[in-house]
């Protein structure tokens, strides 16, 4: 006799063995028992979630020689027959394979008849939404208004693709993926019913590879069985399905968390030497990254939300002490993405090590509400300013920035710096107005405050052309430390650089627009101060078509070039290249530096 696998054998036969369907049943239940069955029932949900049993279920509730009722006896000719898919009143249609007009007028001439034995004549339309639009159409009017012998249920997986015709004339039942517990909890019952000696950590490995598909486990756990014998413990599971054990992975989000590069490699070794799948390796850690920070955020509600045993989810959130929600969310964002590159990298192993040496070398994040505690201390103190006031001037100096100038307070660049003070002229202010006392009266003698005129800042008398822009350049880059400012410079030219303003040109109204941003302009404007001293206005000009030849991406473009060309004509002219030319009668079509192998080399590796 052949084996039957585990999937078919425990299929569920009653309401009650449904695994993680609790709402469907209950439903279902009262619906019977309140003589309220409907129709046409529409069954959606994931695959292997029991939409298929559950409309087989139903068929023997409503078909039971004690029925209709929620609790079929299982004996009787029709049960039996619904159970071993040989019964003639409960027909089920695979709309894969009989998805046309042809077999919907079938089926709408075959529901006139009444049932030949039972009580009702039931029709399991499974994958409903592979019928065209053809068959949907013609189908409308049947399942709208069907003899009152027969009942239509529907099962899908993708119930979007129904039109909508057809699911508002079904009631909907969505089947929701099983949790993980509720899995472990059906399959050691399993185990024990074929005398299986299974350990609960490797039954979870079973239920996670499932995702939520209680037929997708009970495979997986045929396998295992196959592959582990009458004793299933974790290794050899992860061993078998090639996935990492709570152990690996708890190890490696250690590594990561404490920013210990040499840890986080080893476990990646291990991981690899042990047989494991860096890819599913690489998925696992994103997951793990995901529930690490649910845990955190939930709190008492992760249990709901994390698919895990209390112990694990208990394990994750005192992983997690310590450690900032911003890092965590970063970890998982990162962990994400570095899955997705390593699924499609030819070297796994390398890109997998990178991303992970990327993150523990990855500098802390710091709070915002902290970051702004920081700039407001700058600002009541007066320092990182360029030396000294009573906090920024209205709108006069420059917003604090991280990574900072030596010549810079805590946390933050200076503005105009010290050569920007020695260079800029003396301000002129007028002399105080001069003190009258009050008249005498009741109140003690008042005065009049000191009023002062505003300081008067003369403009730079210096006039900025191209040449010059190297010079702010560096500025800008080296002692402010911002490379999207200066990288805007790279594409500039000086249409105007008299009177204390520059007027900038770009090659392209997009790349105008991108310096018109306030916050690049007084970076700008800063940078200009620090390298040509005084106080300057940058303004943007209209695109410029000098920018394509006179920019310093452009010079420099050029320069590589024209040095490229020369060693081309070099290399030509070599004895040596030309003898070997020469000796295998051949010619040299194109010349490849070394950073264009690498370059292509990417290229087809992508």
């Amino acid at each position: 006799m052949s084996y039957l696998v585990l999937a078919r054998k425990y299929r569920p036969g009653t309401l009650a063995a449904l695994v993680g369907q609790e709402h469907i049943a209950r439903a279902l239940t009262n619906a019977i028992e309140m003589k309220r069955v409907p129709h046409a029932l529409l069954f959606c949900g994931a695959r292997g979630t029991g939409k298929t049993s559950t409309a087989r279920i139903v068929a023997k509730m409503l078909n039971c020689i004690d029925g209709p009722t929620p609790t079929p006896c299982g004996k009787c000719a029709s049960c039996k027959e619904v159970a071993t898919s040989t019964s003639i009143d409960v027909i089920e249609l695979d709309a894969a394979s009989n998805r046309g007009i042809d077999e919907i007028r079938e089926l709408r001439s075959g529901v006139g008849y009444a049932p030949s034995r039972d009580r009702s004549k039931i029709y399991i339309i499974d994958e409903a939404h592979m019928l065209t639009d053809q068959a949907a159409n013609a189908f409308l009017k049947t399942l709208e208004e069907p003899p009152s012998h027969v009942v239509f249920i529907l099962a899908t997986t993708d119930p979007q693709r129904l039109p909508i015709t057809i699911r508002s004339r079904c009631q909907r039942y969505d089947f929701r993926r099983v949790r993980s517990a509720d899995v472990v909890q059906r399959l050691a019952e399993i185990c024990t019913s074929e005398g299986i000696e299974a350990d609960p950590a490797g039954l979870y490995l079973v239920a996670r590879e499932g995702d939520g598909s209680m037929r997708d486990s009970l495979s997986v756990l045929d396998q295992v069985i196959a592959f582990g014998g009458q004793k299933l413990d974790v290794d050899s599971v992860a061993s078998l399905l090639g996935v990492a054990d709570r152990n690996r992975t708890h190890a490696l989000l250690t590594a990561l968390l404490r920013k210990d590069s040499a840890l986080a490699l080893t476990s990646i070794g291990a991981a690899h030497d042990h047989g494991m799948d860096l890819r599913t390796f690489a998925r696992t850690m994103a997951l793990e990254a995901r529930d690490l920070l649910v845990s955190r955020l939930a709190g008492t509600a992760a249990r709901d939300l994390v698919d895990k045993a209390d112990s694990e989810i208990e394990g994750l959130q005192s992983l997690s002490e310590g450690v900032q929600t911003a890092e965590l969310e970063r970890l998982a964002h990162v962990l994400l993405e570095l899955a997705e590159q390593v699924a499609r990298a030819r070297h796994p192993r390398l890109v997998l090590e990178l991303g992970m040496v990327r993150l523990c070398r990855a500098a802390s994040l710091v709070d915002v509400a902290e970051l702004a505690t920081r700039v407001e201390g700058l600002l009541t103190s007066g320092r990182g300013f360029g030396g000294g006031g009573g906090g920024r001037p209205g709108g006069g100096g420059p917003l604090p920035s991280p990574g900072g100038n030596p010549s810079a307070g805590r946390g933050g660049y200076a503005g105009p710096s010290t050569r920007m003070a020695e260079s800029a002229p003396p301000a002129v202010v007028s002399a105080p107005a001069p003190v009258r006392a009050a008249p005498v009266v009741s109140a003690p003698t008042a005065v009049a405050p000191v009023v002062q005129a505003a300081p008067v800042v003369e403009k730079p008398t210096r006039r900025i052309v191209d040449g010059d822009l190297p010079e702010w350049f560096e500025a800008i880059k080296t002692r402010m430390t911002m490379p999207v400012e200066a990288s805007l410079l790279e594409q500039a030219v000086v249409q105007d650089g008299s009177n204390g303003t520059i007027r900038l040109g770009f090659v392209s109204d997009f790349m105008a627009g991108q310096a018109r941003q306030p916050e690049k302009i007084k970076l700008l404007e800063q940078g200009a101060g620090l390298a040509f001293g005084g106080t300057w206005t940058v303004e943007i000009g209209a695109s410029d078509p000098r920018a394509r030849t006179d920019s310093l991406v452009a010079r420099r473009q050029a320069v590589r070039q024209n040095e490229r060309r020369q060693n081309e004509q070099l290399l030509r002219d070599d004895r040596t290249v030309r003898a070997v030319v020469e000796a295998v009668s051949g010619e040299i079509v194109q010349v490849l530096r070394e950073d264009d192998v690498i370059a292509r080399g990417g290229e087809a590796q992508a």
